[in-house]
């Protein structure tokens, strides 16, 4: 029992401190992620632009900051819901850094897809040829 008690005194964040403190990370994936279809978006309107094979519309960046900002919105309020419900289920016995990676997965998803359904990408597709 005292090892338990130490390891809890050194690591003594609580569940939502460690979620937010995981949720950075999430947080960072989506800006990446943001950023990423954006240059893309930029490079495929260039190239059809250039090449002359079709219309693609210019990339809407008031569009991307919005989806950014649903996602991160989602991620954190999201983080810090889940937690303060898991404080009140049996997930309060697991290691908190555990029940906050599981938080984390699950509103990185809700994020991810919410980020996505913004920017009008079906998040079902990334996953319809698994």
């Amino acid at each position: 029992m005292a090892a338990a008690e130490s390891a809890e005194g050194r690591w003594g964040l609580s569940l939502p401190w460690w979620s937010l403190a995981i949720g950075v990370l999430t947080t960072a994936f989506l800006v990446g992620l943001a950023l990423a279809l954006l240059v893309k978006h930029a490079l495929t309107f260039g190239f059809t632009s250039v090449a002359g094979l079709g219309s693609v519309d210019g990339p809407d960046v008031d569009r991307y900051e919005l989806a950014l900002a649903v996602g991160i919105g989602t991620n954190v309020f999201g983080a810090l819901g889940l937690s303060r419900l898991a404080r009140r289920t049996r997930a309060a016995a697991w290691p908190r850094v555990l029940t906050a990676l599981l938080i984390a997965v699950v509103t990185g998803a809700l994020a991810t897809a919410g980020m996505l359904a913004v920017l009008g990408i079906d998040p079902l597709l990334l996953v319809d040829g698994l």
